[in-house]
């Protein structure tokens, strides 16, 4: 046996014995006999099965005579009869019959194109099965499947092919991935179908998730069972079945609920759609007989939905349109509309009709309004209005919108016709622009413009529009603002319009008016910080009066010290030149006149704490002294609202053309009294102003100039977390006469909520009385009842009455409103709706039920 191959022939028997075996040709370098030739170990070569249907190459063989039991290692194997090929670490052959491999086996079957890896792999030529465990890895070349699990069985007779634990599936010709715990292919017919939970996804990157499906891959079409979809968009579809076609992305489907994605809408709401049939087809739904609604899930019906014949969404054009539609709230039907659209809740605005309105008013009838949003690109849009009065009036109203990275546009006009061509209007325009310059962090200029051809157009017509915060006083303005750290630059033009007075009187214009704030570089001893201010500006107003007005301040702030005896002390003072050339001006002296002053103020606060268990005590003294050698321009027919906490300001007085003179001594204290959690209790502020001389130039209603002011007062009382109230208050120095008080309370007990306040102050001011009072049935259902009392002319102004329903996506209400207001052509009115607001699509109201 010296040649390195040895060819040795094993028949029938070895030595002696009657045991007869099939037998094998080893073609190996080395070769040994042992148990009398019943254990025989060889190396480096293979072994033949004498059929010539087994050819085994291997690094090592031990065969087991008296129980056929071969075992090879590291080596392949090729079952020529059943175009088997093997790749193994260890094979073991029982009875010529069964094949078992371990550890890193590959196979390939050449006759059903399949190539399957394993750490385990068993086949039982006599069934023609095959069954692998353990990291089980299939490519089936004839379907272009890549098929991964923990067992499989191949039945090579049927081609049939069982799957379990851990399966996932890649459709290369598809891109269809499958996941699931069993399953079954079917190679003859090309069919692959589990009866356990399974997860679809296709191309699109739409998740089928699924009780049972069957997919044929020849027809590209998949049938799904009590399945649940998320398609690419984030909807969520649940189906009793449905058959998809991979090959068209369309799917046709029974008893189907969608969860449309909620991207824009209230995040309490849930829009979905229902129906009992679904044709679903690249960027279009189909739903037959089928609801939407956006209210969140109950057990109860939902409190608004839209059922019609076919509902059709298309994602696409991000809408959803019903033919046959109606109405339904609390599944009774109210409205029906023979086609209806509105946009789906991905978006955040689309082109289309608004909710209708129904008014009537005193003033102008009964009219009709029917809104159109329309869309021009991503930062354009407009809202046309149409108003349709039943005495032959028409009211056309459209607001435009412009969003660009540097500005924002905003116009309102309306107009008002009627058959014998008479015609009202309005415009209104808003620019808000900021513009690059490189010596100004923020520059930014806003231009207004507010028109209208009849002072009581507005308020007589109710024109609703963002731009609209006064129906009395128009604006028409330039106004550009420059910002750098240390230089603030603004100018304006403006032009104020008074509807309620004469048209003599009417108009005051403000233009040019320049101010400039610059912060000062200290280099001073002093340890604080300068500024330095300039206004200028041509007041006229009143017709004929005319000031011009150059101010100059020069402003110092110091930084607050901490005494010993811990005193908060700081100081702060202003000198102020004036240039001024006035016509009838009631403030600055006729002709031109300078004024120069100097306004000093130091500042001293005693602060005192006390804790205890409960409690947290706070007691802070207060007191400023004022020193002005100058005089005070003539202020006394003004008229300046003074608080307790403005007394201590150095320029209370607020004016732009005068300092407070003489000498002056604020002082007064604030109690704060808190819990331990820091809410608080009761907070307690008192102020008074003293001064030597009086100073009778000085704004008269705060008696700031007289030797002892008004005294100025706030409290604030929280007894309870129910109860909140406010008071500010101001008293003449005799203490007994109050010429100012406001009181707020707010009442939040159980179901029940009321606010309060109440407002009266001295002379031509306003006061009032305002109240409102809601009770909540529950979470859903409210009476609220408000008014307000004009307590100068003693004389109600409103009256609100209002019952309302509401959840998260409806409000339903019958309201009362009685109004007062008499002005010119508006008459008072009174009013009885009904009022309706869908949630997202809008509100609407009924005519005035009251004739």
């Amino acid at each position: 046996m010296k040649n390195k191959l040895l060819l040795l022939l094993i028949y029938v028997f070895f030595f002696t014995g009657n045991s007869i075996a099939e037998e094998y040709i080893f073609e190996v370098s080395k070769i040994e006999l042992n148990d009398k030739g019943n254990l025989i170990y060889a190396s480096d070569g293979k072994i033949i099965s004498e059929k010539k249907d087994i050819e085994i190459t291997a690094e090592e063989f031990n065969y087991t005579k008296n129980i056929d039991l071969l075992e090879a290692l590291n080596g392949s194997a090729l079952i020529k009869n059943q175009n088997i090929k093997i790749v193994f670490d260890v094979l073991r052959i029982k009875n010529k019959n069964i094949l078992k491999a371990t550890n890193g086996v590959e196979i390939e079957d050449l006759k059903n194109f399949l190539n399957i890896k394993s750490e385990n792999i068993v086949l039982d030529r006599s069934e023609n099965k095959l069954t692998a465990t353990n990291g089980v890895e299939i490519e089936d070349l004839k379907n272009f499947l890549n098929i991964k699990s923990e067992n499989i069985v191949l039945d090579r007779s049927n081609n049939f092919i069982k799957v379990t634990e851990n399966i996932k599936i890649n459709d290369l010709k598809n891109l269809f991935n499958i996941q699931a715990e069993t399953l079954f292919l079917d190679r003859s017919k090309n069919i692959l179908n589990s009866n356990t939970e399974s997860s679809l996804t296709d191309k699109y990157g739409n998740n089928f998730k699924s009780k049972k499906f069957e997919y044929n891959i020849n027809k590209k079409n998949v049938k799904i069972f009590e399945a649940t979809i998320k398609d690419n968009d984030k909807n969520n579809f649940k189906l009793n079945e449905a058959d998809i076609n991979l090959e068209t992305n369309s799917l046709i489907g029974k008893n189907v609920e969608i969860n449309l994605n909620n991207k824009f809408l209230n995040p309490e709401n849930e829009p979905r759609l229902k129906g009992e049939n679904i044709f679903y087809s690249g960027n279009i739904t189909d739903i037959i007989n089928g609801e939407f609604t956006a209210c969140k899930k109950t057990e109860k019906c939902p409190p608004w939905k839209l059922s019609a014949k076919k509902i059709t969404h298309d994602r696409d054009k991000k809408n959803i349109s019903y033919k046959n539609v109606w109405l339904n709230i609390y599944d009774t039907p109210v409205a029906y509309f023979p086609k209806f659209f509105h946009p789906d809740p991905t978006v955040k605005r689309q082109s289309g009709f608004l909710i209708p309105t129904f008014k009537n008013s005193p003033n102008n009838n009964t009219f009709l309004s029917v809104p159109y949003y329309k869309v021009l690109n991503e930062n354009k849009d407009f809202t046309f209005t149409p108003r349709f009065y039943t005495k032959d009036q028409l009211l056309l109203q459209n607001e435009y919108r412009e969003v660009n990275k540097n500005s924002n546009l905003v116009t309102d006009f309306s107009i008002l016709a009627d058959k014998s061509n008479n015609s009202e209007s309005h415009l209104f325009y808003n620019l808000d622009k900021n513009v690059i310059t490189k010596n100004f962090k923020q520059s930014k200029f806003e231009l207004k413009v507010e028109q209208v051809s009849n002072d009581t157009y507005l308020r007589a017509n109710k024109i609703n529009s963002p731009l609209i915060n006064d129906y009395d006083v128009l604006e028409n303005s330039f106004k550009l603002n420059l910002k750098s750290d240390d230089l603030n630059l603004k100018t304006d033009f403006i032009v104020y319009e008074n509807l309620n007075r004469s048209s003599s009187d009417k108009y005051e214009y403000i233009f040019p008016k320049l101010e400039i704030a610059k912060k000062i570089e200290n280099k001073t001893k002093l340890n604080g910080n300068f500024e330095f201010k300039s206004i200028n500006f041509i007041h006229n107003y009143n017709t004929n009066v005319l000031e011009k007005v150059n101010t100059n301040d020069l402003v110092f702030n110091s930084a607050s010290i901490i005494s010993k005896k811990g005193f908060f002390n700081n100081y702060e003072f202003i000198i102020k030149n004036v240039n001024t050339d006035s016509r009838k001006s009631k403030i600055n002296k006729q002709e031109t006149d300078y004024y120069l002053s100097g306004l000093f103020q130091f500042n001293s606060t005693y602060p005192l704490i006390k804790k205890d268990e409960t409690y947290n005590y706070l007691l802070k003294p207060k007191l400023s002294l004022k020193l002005n050698p100058g005089h005070t321009k003539n202020l006394s027919n003004n008229e300046y609202k003074l608080n307790v906490d403005s007394l201590f300001n150095l320029d209370r007085i607020s004016s732009e053309t005068t300092l407070e003179g003489g000498f002056s001594i604020t002082y007064g204290g604030d109690y704060v009294l808190t819990k331990k959690n820091n809410d608080e209790l009761l907070s307690i502020k008192l102020a008074n102003n003293i001064r030597l001389k009086k100073n009778d130039d000085l704004e008269r209603n705060n008696q700031l100039g007289s030797k002892t002011s008004n005294f100025f007062g706030k409290i604030k009382y929280n007894p309870t977390s129910f109860l909140t109230t406010t008071y500010n208050f101001s008293t003449l120095n005799n203490l007994t006469d109050i010429n100012y008080q406001n009181f707020i309370a707010d009442i939040k007990f159980s179901n029940f909520v009321n606010t309060s306040d109440y407002l009266r102050q001295d002379g031509d001011k306003n006061s009032y009385f305002l109240n409102k009072t809601t009770f909540n049935f529950n979470s859903n259902n409210n009476l609220s009842f408000s008014t307000r009392e004009n307590l100068k002319t003693d004389l109600t102004e409103y009256y609100n009455l209002v019952y309302q329903y509401k959840n998260d996506c409806l409000k339903a209400s019958i309201e009362y409103q009685k109004d007062y207001y008499n002005d010119r052509d508006i008459k008072p009115e009174e009013n009885i709706f009904l009022k309706l607001t869908i949630i997202p699509f809008g509100s609407t109201s009924s005519p005035n039920l009251r004739k």
